[in-house]
């Protein structure tokens, strides 16, 4: 046993017939009912999907976006679903006006009026309604109408505000009662906010999910929820277009492989590229060093990993971005001789400040020309404002999903009639003057999350992700590390106190033993400590299925409140 976090599965859940896991517990039992009413992965995956729109509207909606990965056991293949938004056609570098300022990472820019924050011009193409339709068209075994069953159930009669909700809600409570519709749900009628435990309902959802029921996707892309969204953004100033939605499924909506990299035996897959970029890259990076010997939060481990991080982070600054529009050398951060010329960077004994390096001499492709190379500042990333969640069924398909209005809320417009909040993933472009990779263009995609599985000889055996930017990538390590390296059952892997670096400074969470401070002071961190368990660090969903045995286990992140269940059916 570790002298500092136990290692032990006692905490983890176990079922034999699938298992889901997300961040709130009345969306992950809309999971396993489809579990338990024969749907597979897929099945609880959308299900869970609309059902956090009804349970945690703040963080996830059907105008917002998301990326999944899906692997069906009978096709022995991983498809990656990226229904994450693009920038309205309309869209171009001067529609902001930049105030300077804090960037909070590089993904927290702040513009005259708050435009690209809040209201019509910070909206994107929604994209996650195309992405959970096409999944279950294309998997799913039971009918539309009952995999949104208990979404509509909830919307319609109600949902208790956590107090975690009560909080967003009271935060934004100014920007809510700019858009009537989203007033009406969330404020009392004196304009003051709901409190926790207070019942709120969201009737006009109810009825737009009866409506997607009976028609499918069409009716949101181009069909009445579609006039209705464009309405609502340029009511309120927005440039999103008809033509936009019309275009989405069929030209901007991506279905592709995963890309992959070896991790301890293991393939760790990740979506879409600029994403896998750098969790990828990150991993290369550490497969190359032993961290099992040491204690799961020793701080020699704990420094390896934090170099490891600014080495990844680096490349971030340079050289990842939309492919569709930046020259990535994707091949070159993922070539594992590439990972051991950068692994030489590190000092054992003294906390260092890498820049990036050429991975472009590690593959064949060039620049092309038409694409931008970057020089500039890093590619912004989808923000803590997400949700994530995790599935696997009794024949070992697995769901990884992760969905996001961007902030809380999004833009904090809500369709009238219709119940949909809007995104505001405008806000993680980049509008300052000479921005690089994350500079704004039209049908551009921001940096997107990390929906992750895990696979050991070909079969799927963990699906994992997580909310909060750019902690994403390094909450995602951390676990892995946790159960890979150092034996920690999955409960105990989300639980474990993190570390971040995303290139601005060394943050870790407050129940840090005191001599994993110590030590690291001692090698030269100056470390910022956050509240213990904040989802700050971000909040892991993770499901897993021992193919051999077919027994599943899964872990719900604390940082959000998170509930994991699982079907056991009876014959």
């Amino acid at each position: 046993m570790s002298a500092l976090v136990e290692r032990r599965d006692d905490l983890d859940l176990v079922s034999r017939d699938g298992m889901s896991a997300s961040s709130h517990p009345w969306a992950t039992a809309a999971g396993v009912e489809m579990l338990c009413r024969g749907g597979n992965a897929v099945d609880a995956a959308i299900a869970t999907g609309f059902a956090l729109a009804a349970c945690e509207p703040a963080w996830s909606h059907l105008g917002g976006q998301g990326v999944m990965l899906v692997h069906m056991a009978a096709e022995r293949e991983t498809v990656a679903l990226d229904g994450y938004a693009c920038a309205p056609g309309a869209a171009h570098p001067g529609m902001y006006r930049w105030v300077e300022s804090p960037t909070q990472g590089d993904y927290r820019f702040w513009t005259e009026g708050a435009f690209n924050t809040t209201g019509g011009l910070s909206v994107c193409i929604p994209g996650i309604v195309c992405g959970w339709l096409y999944a279950h068209r294309r998997w799913g075994r039971l009918p539309l109408a009952t995999v949104l069953g208990p979404a509509g159930t909830y919307a319609r009669g109600g949902v208790p505000l956590t107090p975690r909700l009560a909080a967003a809600v009271h935060e934004h409570r100014d920007r809510l009662r700019r858009s009537a519709a989203a007033a009406a749900v969330f404020l009392h009628a004196d304009g003051t906010p709901r409190e926790a435990g207070e019942t709120f309902t969201q009737p006009c959802l109810a009825d737009t999910l009866e409506l997607l029921a009976a028609r499918g996707s069409q009716a949101f892309y181009s069909g009445e929820i579609a006039d209705a969204i464009v309405a609502c953004a340029r009511e309120d100033g927005g440039v999103l277009g008809a033509d936009d939605l019309a275009r989405y499924p069929a030209e901007f909506f991506r279905i592709a492989a995963p890309q992959a990299v070896p991790f301890r035996g293991y393939t760790v897959q990740c979506a879409p590229p600029q994403a896998s970029a750098l969790l990828l890259h990150l991993l290369l990076l550490l497969d190359g060093i032993a961290l099992a010997p040491y204690d799961p939060l020793a701080p020699q481990k704990l420094h390896l990993l934090i170099e490891a991080m600014k080495l990844a982070f680096a490349e971030r600054a340079r050289h990842i971005g939309d492919d569709a529009f930046v020259n990535m050398p994707l091949a070159g951060l993922l070539n594992p001789a590439y990972a051991a010329v950068r692994r030489r960077l590190i000092d054992p004994c003294h906390a260092g400040a890498p820049g990036p390096g050429d991975p472009w001499a590690f593959q064949e492709a060039r620049p092309d020309p038409r694409k931008t190379t970057v020089s500039g500042p890093a590619a912004a990333s989808g923000g803590g404002c997400t949700s994530h969640h995790s599935h696997v069924d009794r024949w070992g398909n697995f769901v990884s999903l992760t969905q996001s209005l961007g902030d809380e809320f999004g833009s904090a417009l809500m369709v009238p009639r219709y119940g949909i909040l809007l995104n505001n993933a405008m806000k993680l472009f980049d509008p300052r003057p000479g921005a690089g990779a994350a500079a704004i263009a039209p049908y551009k995609r921001p940096l997107s999350p990390w929906p992750t599985l895990v696979l050991r000889n070909g079969e799927p055996v963990m699906a994992l992700g997580s909310p909060s930017g750019t902690r994403i990538p390094n909450a995602i390590t951390q676990v892995l590390v946790n159960v890979l390296d150092h034996g920690l059952g999955l409960q105990a892997a989300v639980d474990c106190p993190r570390v971040h670096w995303s290139g601005h400074e060394l943050e870790a969470e407050a129940d840090l033993p005191q001599t994993a401070r110590d030590g690291l002071a001692r090698l030269g961190h100056d470390v910022h400590y956050r509240n213990r368990r904040s989802p700050w660090f971000g909040a892991v969903q993770v499901v897993a299925r021992d193919p051999a045995t077919g027994l599943c286990r899964g872990a719900a992140d604390p940082r959000r409140q998170g509930a994991v269940a699982g079907a056991m059916l009876v014959e």
